[in-house]
């Protein structure tokens, strides 16, 4: 448990741990051998918190083989992404294999919590709705569908995790001032143009 604290307040870069990131990082570090989806919520929901050193081949780029790095589109991609994903503190996956973190661009508000970023795996960055990880991993898993999202609520709420919303739509929804979809939109135009893939 303190190690997996340790390493997600270092990749937070001295912001303060959430702490439902906490109560999350404790439900897996204690889990049960025993323990079924059923009973916990982050094995229902697919959710994993980064262990220390851990990284995920979205990160890292592990998936690309030699066709793909000889393919100057997706190498400029490639290059546009790495231009986005140092602005964020990525401390897990999701459901889907997307991986999520906290989006700390540098024209955001310091005072506010940071929102909740996900990269998938078809290479786009989204901000979630909600106002915290637990939230948005909860929309992520179960959408609009209220009878599951309800499900799931009262799932983490049971583990100590106050989940106020019952809904999708009871969400609240936050605009980043800079956007990281859009920012790797433009990145990777100007990646193109510099490859004279324009």
């Amino acid at each position: 448990m303190d190690q997996i604290l340790a390493s997600v307040a270092e990749r937070l870069r001295g912001r303060p741990v959430p702490d439902d990131l906490r109560r999350l990082a404790a439900i897996q570090a204690e889990r049960p051998a025993d323990a079924g989806r059923s009973r916990d919520p982050l094995l229902h929901t697919g959710t994993v918190i980064f262990e220390p050193g851990e990284s995920h081949a979205l990160l890292d780029h592990s998936y690309l083989n030699d066709n793909d790095r000889a393919d100057p589109d997706i190498m400029a991609n490639i290059a546009a992404i790495d231009t986005v994903l140092p602005h964020a503190a990525w401390i897990g996956t999701l459901v889907d294999g997307d991986v999520v973190g906290y989006w700390l661009h540098p024209d955001e508000p310091v005072g506010e919590p940071p929102l909740v970023v996900t990269f998938s795996t078809e290479g786009e960055f989204d901000i979630q709705p909600g106002e915290s990880l637990v939230e948005a991993v909860i929309y992520h898993y179960a959408g609009y569908e209220d009878d599951r999202f309800a499900a799931v609520a009262d799932l983490y709420e049971a583990h100590g995790l106050p989940i106020t919303a019952r809904r999708a739509d009871d969400l609240l929804y936050r605009r980043a001032v800079v956007n990281p979809g859009v920012l790797h939109s433009k990145r990777y135009e100007q990646e193109c143009a510099a490859r004279g893939l324009s």
